[in-house]
């Protein structure tokens, strides 16, 4: 095998891998140690309406009005490279320039290389505004009809408590 070879299958695998990441609809980047943007997929760049120029090789804590600097965050995929862990559905509420009051959960692994020595780590983010917001409502829903059935029972209780049962008098 020439290094011609080694070459085209490095190429090869790369268009594959950039394939699969700019197909995924979830928004995504690749981070190295340092918390740099490597790789973003176009679901990130429409999500949060930014583009590739500003976004390729700025710290994700940086970017935007620093809407990712989230000390607690930070310190979780910190940890991810070095110790190989993992963050998982990590939640962030967060006022975005562009879009508003909006809830992420925030998912990071570490990118698994054969030299086990790979210092990039997928993060993916979710947007669950919309969930938390119905749950929200159909909280409060459910505990208005709990009060209001509680009230009907109530009265059910103080009118059958009026009514003579059999056999008292009147």
């Amino acid at each position: 095998m020439t290094l011609e070879d080694l070459y085209r299958l490095l190429r090869a695998g790369h268009v594959q891998a950039q394939g699969i990441v700019d197909t995924i609809d979830r928004p995504l980047v690749v981070l190295d140690a340092n918390l740099c943007v490597v790789n973003v997929n176009p679901a990130f760049l429409q999500t949060f309406r930014v583009n590739r120029e500003d976004t390729m090789g700025e710290c994700l804590i940086e970017l935007g009005n620093g809407q990712w600097n989230i000390p607690r965050l930070k310190h979780l995929l910190e940890e991810v490279i070095p110790h190989s862990s993992a963050v998982l559905d990590y939640e962030v509420s967060h006022d975005f320039p562009s879009l508003g009051r909006r809830t992420m959960l925030v998912t990071a692994r570490r990118l698994i290389h054969p030299d086990n020595n790979s210092p990039l780590m997928l993060v993916v983010f979710e947007d669950v505004t919309e969930r938390r917001q119905t749950d929200v409502s159909r909280d409060l829903v459910l505990s208005e009809t709990e009060h209001r059935l509680k009230n009907f029972l109530a009265l059910v209780g103080a009118l059958a408590r009026q009514i003579p049962a059999e056999g008292e008098g009147a």
